[in-house]
């Protein structure tokens, strides 16, 4: 059976990032209501790009998978070489995702709030994806309805409590990443510099991925979450830094097209 404080702790892994993004969505919505409004449907293109983008990239992952088994399989300095290629596969679908997004937020009215909102929106959808499937399995386990494999419902039972609020913290990180990647990527698109707003999410993906992959397979499994987190919280230290820095100095007003 999975535990009381195990399934709190699933649903803490949804329910935290998203009132961590409400406090910036907030600010968002209360400087822009005045002049556009738009505001949750940027949450929900931000939330439906991560997802369509994570379905089509895991649905080719385990295609490759099946092709490519050896390959995938590398150790060593190829193992390396994978990793790359495997974040850099990653970083274009990531990048479309939130593309898309700030293309149909801003295609009647010029915004970097809701840009900026996407970005939030696109953090949680990949709590929700995650953890929502888990807290679904959870509950399936525990009315004797789950018809998984026993390995999916192992790793369930075997998640510690104290991991899963770590993951919460974690997913609150990147939510805040992506909110200041997105209010760049939007910069960039509605100055049709469209170069770089493809670069930056794909830059930013392929940084912290290739540093989650090289950690885990270098480190211990604790340095190796430990110094991730670490490097997640400087992210988002640095993207909430700049996105106050844009809310102080009114430059997200861009006005209409």
């Amino acid at each position: 059976m999975v535990t009381t404080g195990q399934m709190t702790g699933y649903a803490m892994a949804i329910a935290l990032p998203l009132l961590a993004g409400l406090i910036p969505f907030y600010l968002f919505w209360k400087r822009s209501s005045k002049i556009e409004r738009g505001m949750l449907g940027a949450i929900g293109y931000g939330v439906m790009g991560y997802f369509w983008q994570e379905i089509i990239y895991s649905f080719l992952g385990l295609l490759a998978l099946t092709k490519m088994r050896g390959v995938l399989n590398a150790t060593g300095g190829n193992a390396v070489v994978v990793a790359f290629v495997e974040a850099l596969a990653g970083s274009l679908f990531v990048a479309a995702g939130l593309y898309w997004g700030i293309y149909l937020t801003n295609t009647k009215q010029r915004s970097l709030y809701r840009s900026a909102t996407v970005g939030i929106g696109f953090g949680l959808g990949a709590a929700i994806l995650t953890y929502g499937f888990q807290l679904y399995y959870a509950v399936k386990i525990n009315t004797g309805a789950f018809t998984g494999t026993d390995l999916a419902k192992a790793n369930i039972l075997a998640t510690t409590t104290a991991s899963l609020y770590v993951d919460a913290y974690r997913n609150i990180l990147v939510v805040m990443v992506y909110m200041g990647v997105a209010l760049l990527t939007g910069k960039y698109y509605l100055e049709k510099n469209r170069l770089a707003s493809w670069l930056v999410p794909i830059l930013t993906y392929v940084f912290m991925r290739f540093t989650d992959v090289l950690l885990n397979t270098y480190a211990p499994a604790l340095a190796a979450k430990t110094i991730y987190l670490i490097v997640l919280t400087l992210l988002a230290a640095a993207s909430l830094w700049m996105v106050y820095q844009w809310l102080k100095k009114g430059t997200l007003e861009l006005g209409k097209k």
